[in-house]
């Protein structure tokens, strides 16, 4: 009996140890306690088998059982987010709002237990090298709204591709303009920067505060602000889209589309991360061209050498005989006519008889 209930024992403490993770500190300090007891009780009656107290014996053990009862006690799962089931339409408006391709992969869980997408419902994105989470945040109501708009191109790549498509076809290729950066950041990066662009890529850069000079380290320095011309200002929100920003707000010019403020919100559950670009003083330069004399703007000839005018060569008269450029012409006289031949008689003279 006494190797029996010993085994027995023991067994059953290891089982409750690895079964029950949850046990309190006090469960198993009373447990060790009743078990301690219940061995000495038992070894007592193994030695006096025949005088021994049954009735101790079995209270020992029952209040063994009674707390091995209580240290067992499972303690119940906490609730878990089950993951949301999504259309196609859902999917790939989730995948190009937060970027999510490749090796990359994700679920929605529905932390608000409505059994559809809805704000406060929890995004996991997990793939990389290990496989495991690499990212959790909470969908806004603006992200809701964007997934479930029908199209899989948000409003901002929406409005981004149109403003694109104008600042394109005016093909301005030498402008100015003003960059400035507003961060929680030093000093330094958020001083105003005139920005001179010239065949489309930047050739100058100076502080608008002093006019000093900023060395061009476009080679070293992806963020240069010689990477700033119209398409870098561009890619700005582009970077900003595709990273899949909380928010994304542009402001863009009517005439030429060029955004003119930009502010991005990687995550709103997290501050001072925010950034803004302003774009000011914009300035294209104007393109002069020569024309040739009496050619009109936009006509289309080529101009080309100015030959002096040739003047109508002048009629002259000339008398009979003369040369070109001989005898100055004079008036014309009527030509004289040859005298009339006529036969005298023999004898006479001109004009009378001699009898």
């Amino acid at each position: 009996m006494t190797g029996i209930t010993q085994g027995s024992g023991i067994r059953d403490t290891q089982s409750s140890n690895q079964t029950s993770s949850s046990t309190s500190s006090s469960q198993v300090a009373a447990t060790a306690t009743a078990l301690k007891n219940a061995v000495t009780g038992i070894q007592d009656q193994a030695h006096n088998a025949l005088g021994g107290n049954n009735s101790t014996l079995m209270t020992l053990i029952q209040q063994l059982i009674d707390q091995l009862g209580k240290g067992c006690t499972p303690t119940p799962p906490k609730p878990v987010d089950k993951p949301l089931e999504l259309s196609k339409q859902q999917d790939a408006a989730i995948r190009e709002r937060f970027n999510i391709g490749g090796a990359l992969s994700y679920e929605v869980l529905d932390s608000k237990k409505d059994g559809k997408l809805s704000a406060g419902d929890t995004l996991v994105i997990s793939g990389g090298i290990t496989g495991g989470e690499i990212s959790r945040q909470k969908l806004t109501a603006k992200d809701v709204k964007a997934i479930n708009s029908g199209g899989t191109t948000s409003t901002a790549q929406q409005q981004l591709n149109t403003n694109l498509k104008k600042w394109d076809s005016l093909g301005i290729s030498d402008y100015s303009l003003t960059f400035q950066r507003s961060c929680f950041c030093t000093p330094e990066s958020t001083r105003p920067i005139n920005i001179q662009v010239r065949d489309g890529s930047v050739t100058e850069a100076r502080y608008a505060d002093t006019g000093e000079l900023i060395p061009d380290d476009r080679q070293t320095n992806k963020q240069s602000v010689y990477n700033l011309n119209a398409d870098g200002i561009f890619n700005l929100v582009q970077q900003g889209i595709n990273s899949g920003a909380a928010q994304v707000d542009v402001t863009y010019d009517k005439q030429f589309g060029l955004p003119t403020s930009i502010y991005i919100d990687q995550n709103q559950q997290i501050a001072d991360e925010e950034v803004g670009y302003t774009i000011s003083n914009f300035q294209p330069e104007p393109i002069f061209t020569t024309l040739a004399v009496g050619e009109e703007d936009g006509g289309g000839i080529t101009p080309g050498p100015i030959k002096p005018p040739v003047e109508p060569p002048i009629a002259t008269t000339k008398a009979l005989g003369e040369e070109d450029g001989g005898i100055k012409p004079g008036p014309i006289k009527p030509p004289i006519e040859p005298p009339i031949a006529t036969t005298l008689a023999l004898g006479e003279e001109d004009g009378g008889f001699y009898k």
